[in-house]
């Protein structure tokens, strides 16, 4: 009796044992598997952040290229009509600085008064004038593509205080288009806030001064004093690539200096509009005065 009591006795030992391995082993494995799903998680965010990133990034470059393809598309729509820029030319309209009446007087011709130059942005906006970039004007030169009919380009000199709180509330206002040709040196403080609307493009840096000869200094200075110059002038508005000569002065070998510092047109004072075949580096542009009245102004952008 005492033997078969002793053998019942292991035998539910035995079980006993078993039944814990099984729940050990179950266990193991269990815990085996949380830990392998724990550690795919973090896996599956950061592919999910990736994802995300690279979609958002897909998006601001999906932006970029609808802008170019817009300006493309409205260019390529106005040329469908097949009402081109006549051969009279591009008319690249020259402003200087602004006043209003009711503050103060014009000082000379070079100043606008405000509501006169409101009048001729309400024309050019009603009259659906077309304001090509200036990627567009270098292939009209070149006689790479065409420019359509009333199309025109607005250049205001010096980046004068004046232009900024006066002519660019207007230019936001008819939504058309304007390039301003800053004195880096006095006004390069006005490229830190870009208006919309308005191509930052350089006047030089400090060369908008007279030198030993009463002329301006770009016609006596060296090479390399003009190239640091224009390459100043260059970074702080943003790699500008288009180039107010100062007084509208300039000798050839000024021309050689802006190739080599990246500037692709260069404007004088001549009066004249922009033809195919022009000289880049030499361009004319029409001077927009103080006494110059609506219906001058409406023949001189014809």
């Amino acid at each position: 009796m005492k033997t078969k009591k002793h053998k019942k006795t292991r035998g539910k030992r035995v079980l006993i044992l078993i039944v814990l391995l099984i729940i050990t082993v179950f266990g193991i494995i269990t815990l085996t598997n949380n830990k392998k799903n724990n550690s795919k998680e973090p896996l599956t965010q950061i592919s999910s952040k990736e994802t995300k990133n690279s979609e958002n990034k897909s998006t601001t470059d999906n932006d970029e290229i609808k802008k170019v393809e817009n300006n493309k598309s409205e260019l390529e729509e106005r040329l469908t009509s097949g009402k081109y820029l006549s051969d009279d030319g591009l008319p690249v309209l020259m402003y200087h600085f602004f006043y209003d009446k009711n503050e103060r007087n014009g000082a000379d011709g070079n100043w606008i008064e405000i509501s006169d130059f409101e009048e001729q942005m309400k024309y050019l906006s009603e009259n659906n004038y077309y304001f090509p970039t200036w990627e567009e004007v270098e292939s009209y030169i070149d006689g790479k593509t065409e420019l359509p009919e009333k199309s025109v380009v607005i250049t205001v000199d010096d980046g004068d205080p004046s232009f900024f709180k006066l002519a660019v509330p207007i230019i936001q206002k008819y939504n058309v288009k304007a390039t301003s040709f800053v004195i880096t040196y006095w006004y390069g403080n006005v490229a830190e806030n870009k208006e919309k609307n308005i191509s930052y493009q350089s006047h030089s840096n400090d060369m908008h001064k007279a030198g030993a000869n009463g002329k301006g200094v770009m016609l006596s200075w060296n090479y390399n004093d003009i190239k640091e110059d224009l390459l100043l002038s260059k970074e702080i508005l943003g790699d500008a690539t288009i180039f107010c000569y100062p007084f509208g002065q300039y000798i050839e070998s000024n021309i050689q200096v802006l190739k080599d510092s990246g500037f692709k047109l260069a404007f004088t004072t001549k009066g004249g509009r922009v033809k195919k075949g022009a000289s880049k580096f030499e361009l004319p542009r029409v001077r927009i005065s103080g006494n110059t009245s609506i219906e001058a102004f409406k023949s001189k952008v014809k």
